[in-house]
């Protein structure tokens, strides 16, 4: 697993001035929290962000250098959140929760679908209900992804939470919801011949019967 280096410092002061001062001097306003221990305000380097975002994958695992009056910490860090201004999309502030590699965490695990549904091969329209599944596992054994093979559906057909093969992987999602279903072709009802005619017929004699009258 590639280590990834995001240095930080513990940061004086709170509140939306401090925050928006922070900012117009090239830093990021964050904070770090987690099990057993006390939020921590910090500051990341906007420039250092920028270059770090470029090899950040989902649900990584950083190893965060803390500085505080010439002190550096080590802690092991993801992302959990990432608070965004509009409209510019600038990064307001962001949320760091410290992990333990010994300790079961609970995290998102985006699904990826392989293959063709047979249904949708004949006309059928594949429907994905969940694009993530929660689960809970050891920060080591976090999945990038989770490859759901739907090739073999045919129009009716789902795949369910309980078809999932995650070894060492605990799965929280209700084991009875579908991930995804091939559903019936959607068929615009369209009026019987016979009873187009009727109108059509009713509507020139209407016609007719008006030009007589003039």
């Amino acid at each position: 697993m590639e280590e990834i280096l995001i240095k930080a410092e513990k940061r004086k002061g709170m509140g939306k001035s401090v925050a928006k001062k922070l900012r117009k001097q090239g830093s990021i306003p964050a904070v770090l929290y987690g099990r057993d221990t006390e939020p921590v305000p910090i500051i990341i380097s906007a420039r250092d962000w920028e270059k770090l975002k470029k090899r950040l994958r989902r649900n990584a695992i950083l190893k965060m250098e803390l500085h505080h009056n010439g002190s550096v910490e080590n802690r092991q860090v993801m992302v959990k959140d990432i608070q965004r201004g509009f409209p510019d999309d600038d990064i307001l502030h962001i949320d760091f929760l410290q992990v333990s590699m010994e300790r079961m965490i609970e995290v998102e695990i985006p699904i990826h679908l392989t293959g063709e549904p047979k249904g949708v091969k004949v006309g059928g329209i594949l429907d994905q209900h969940l694009r993530t599944v929660r689960v809970e596992c050891l920060p080591t054994q976090i999945p990038e992804k989770i490859d759901v093979d739907v090739s073999e559906l045919e129009i009716g057909d789902s795949f369910h939470v309980n078809q999932l093969s995650m070894p060492g992987v605990k799965i929280l999602e209700s084991v009875n919801v579908a991930i995804v279903t091939v559903i019936p072709p959607t068929v615009e009802e369209e009026k019987p011949a016979a009873a187009a005619e009727v109108v059509e017929e009713a509507e020139v004699e209407k016609v007719e019967e008006e030009k007589k009258e003039e």
